[in-house]
């Protein structure tokens, strides 16, 4: 066992691959036929090697361990909702985020419901509860350490085009939540939105980073000295940036939050995009999903979430739910993906795609801050501006063929029948106070024509 592996293999200097490269060329450019530039501005190469003069600046932090999800989306129902808990159990998830959009819920009924099931709660509030819901709520807790309290004002302003009373309201709420000692209450930065809507990865990065310092500024005259911001993020299908992405977004913030007195932690949700996924063809995206997650996984993420193959298609169901599970037990209890800490370290592509997104999120976020911050940029319509121009980017490749989604515009089914929708009819927003960002899968126009 003393012999090395891989030892019968000769290694090859960097001149050696770089002739063996110029032969097989045949004359043929290097630039152009084996590098390429993303929509995100970073020009991949075929091969990378270790940069001996460079300082290690990328901070590959990865929990101890990741936890499965699953979001529900909580109406007046109660007893549907418990019935979904339990068998979720059964599938060993141990975090459940509820989505909480309907007023008039029962809180006292909710949390009787919610008393037998020892998992992670994360609430996550569409609308300002009243104070006496939220006494309420906290009268009901038997385990404090296993409920959240998530509400994200702002990214709550960018999807729907409105304050949910007005501003002052909205974050004073926010601030009043975080204050209290009763209630965990984590900096929620809701980062899906700009993902799904079409923007870069640097740009997601920046703009939930300078969405976080908006709300660090508003604790500041608070006696709070110390908070835990939750980031959840989208992820795409390129598999190798987005694992750097959840990187790039761990070594920046850190290094943003070093210059604050408050002691700053924080921890990332990750789940699958929306916008990859197809019409046609729908099962592909079981694969988008897995590829997803995967990433989530391996970039570090501490919660893992996934969502359905066919809920772009069909209302919330139990088989598309369960498949969903399956995935992610699939990798956790059988593919082991939690029993390996820093899986990516010695990769030389994953880390200096790293380095560029770092680099360019951090660039963009110092111009937003220089510009008055996220909120100031999004009520100027700057935001939008920005992703929708990248949007239009990425739809024109997948115009031309030259971004492919598989069954869509290419490799087609053409004998399959046309995918039936079950969903509602998309909510259409008010007009507000600015132009909100509208989520849009990159194949929504090929599929309608």
């Amino acid at each position: 066992m003393g012999q090395k592996l891989f030892s019968e293999f000769k290694s090859s200097s960097d001149q050696e691959v770089w002739s063996q490269i110029q032969k097989d060329l045949k004359g043929l450019n290097y630039q152009s036929t084996l590098c390429w530039e993303s929509l995100d501005g970073i020009t991949t190469q075929p091969f990378y090697e270790r940069d001996n003069n460079q300082s290690k600046r990328i901070i590959n932090s990865f929990p101890e361990q990741w936890n499965t999800a699953h979001t529900l989306y909580i109406e007046l129902d109660i007893e549907s909702l418990v019935h979904s808990l339990e068998a979720f159990i059964k599938l060993d998830v141990e975090t459940v985020f509820l989505c909480l959009s309907n007023k008039e819920i029962s809180f006292k009924n909710l949390f009787e419901a919610l008393k037998p099931f020892q998992i992670n709660f994360y609430f996550i509030f569409h609308f300002i509860p009243k104070c006496k819901h939220l006494d309420e709520m906290e009268s009901k807790i038997l385990n404090k350490n296993k409920y959240f309290f998530l509400f994200d004002p702002i990214t709550m302003l960018a999807k729907t085009g409105d304050w949910l009373i007005d501003q002052k309201t909205d974050l004073n709420h926010l601030v009043k939540l975080i204050n209290s000692q009763k209630k965990s209450v984590p900096i929620y930065v809701d980062t899906r939105i700009y993902q799904n809507a079409g923007a870069t990865i640097p740009q997601q990065l920046s703009y939930g980073m300078s969405l976080a310092v908006d709300y660090i500024t508003l604790l500041e005259s608070s006696s709070i000295d110390e908070v835990e911001f939750l980031f959840h993020l989208a992820l795409g299908s390129n598999y190798f940036f987005e694992i750097a992405k959840i990187q790039a977004l761990k070594t920046v913030f850190t290094q943003i939050t070093s210059i604050y007195n408050l002691r700053i932690s924080f921890k990332i949700i990750a789940e699958p995009s929306k916008r990859n996924m197809t019409l046609q063809d729908y099962n592909t995206n079981m694969l988008r999903t897995t590829t997803a997650i995967m990433s989530a996984i391996l970039g570090g993420a501490d919660i893992i979430n996934n969502i359905a193959y066919d809920s772009i298609i069909n209302p919330t169901n139990s088989f598309g739910s369960r498949v969903a599970q399956n995935q992610l037990l699939i990798l956790k209890k059988e593919s082991y993906f939690d029993q390996v800490i820093n899986p990516i370290e010695g990769s030389y592509y994953i880390g200096k795609i790293t380095e560029d997104f770092a680099e360019l999120s951090l660039k963009k976020f110092k111009s937003l801050e220089g510009h008055g911050g996220f909120l100031n940029a999004l009520l100027n319509g700057e935001i939008q501006k920005e992703i929708k121009a990248s949007a239009e980017k990425e739809e024109s490749l997948f115009d031309s063929g030259n971004l492919i989604l598989v069954g869509t515009n290419k490799y087609q089914d053409h004998e399959a029948p046309k995918t039936a929708i079950n969903l509602k009819t998309t909510k259409i927003f008010k007009t507000g106070i600015i132009q909100p960002i509208i989520e849009k899968r990159i194949a929504e126009k090929i599929e309608n024509s």
